[in-house]
């Protein structure tokens, strides 16, 4: 008897396909493709697809860029154009991809075109994407000191208006940039 092989589609082969989603799905196959430069070429693609699968993909990346953010730099300007183009229905994908977005900017333009979309999320209804938002822009000033004063603006406005989740975001992407010398030099720096 010959079985049919089942081809294997992007979806299925980075275990993004239908069945029950979650953190541990999808820890489990970030540190399944990680060091995989294919597996994480048919990630970035997944994105560009149906909005289940975009949600899922980005839910992976997020997971990805939590252990090596550098695994993703050679995608992070078309991270930044999808973030840039994902409606603001689809919140969910909107905040994995903002911490993504974040993490993956290495180069001064990408931190700049970065902290616009931040700051384009931190006005958004959705309470979860403004928390990426937070928590994306304190990652950037730390990298780059001339977004010291936009992320210092933002984190203390959260820090007076946001919601508990967002204060704690808040107040972590404060301690950062103070560690960092923040308190030291100001928020624009020396």
């Amino acid at each position: 008897m010959v079985r049919a092989r089942r081809k294997l589609t992007a979806p299925r082969l980075l275990n993004l396909d239908a069945g029950r989603w979650g953190l541990e799905r999808a820890r489990a196959t970030a540190r399944a493709i990680e060091a995989d430069r294919r597996a994480l070429r048919l990630l970035v693609g997944a994105m560009f697809g149906e909005v289940e699968l975009r949600k899922r993909a980005a839910d992976v990346a997020r997971r990805v860029t939590e252990n090596d953010a550098k695994a993703l730099w050679p995608f992070a300007d078309e991270l930044a154009g999808l973030l840039a183009e994902v409606p603001m229905e689809e919140s969910r994908t909107r905040w994995h991809l903002g911490l993504v977005v974040a993490r993956t900017a290495h180069t001064r333009e990408q931190r700049l075109r970065a902290a616009r979309l931040m700051e384009l999320l931190f006005e958004e209804e959705s309470n979860v994407t403004r928390c990426s938002a937070v928590e994306g822009i304190g990652l950037l000033a730390d990298e780059e000191r001339s977004l010291r004063a936009i992320a210092e603006e933002m984190i203390e406005r959260a820090l007076r208006e946001g919601t508990p989740a967002m204060k704690a975001r808040a107040r972590h992407a404060k301690r950062r940039l103070e560690k960092a010398g923040w308190r030291e030099h100001g928020p624009s720096g020396p």
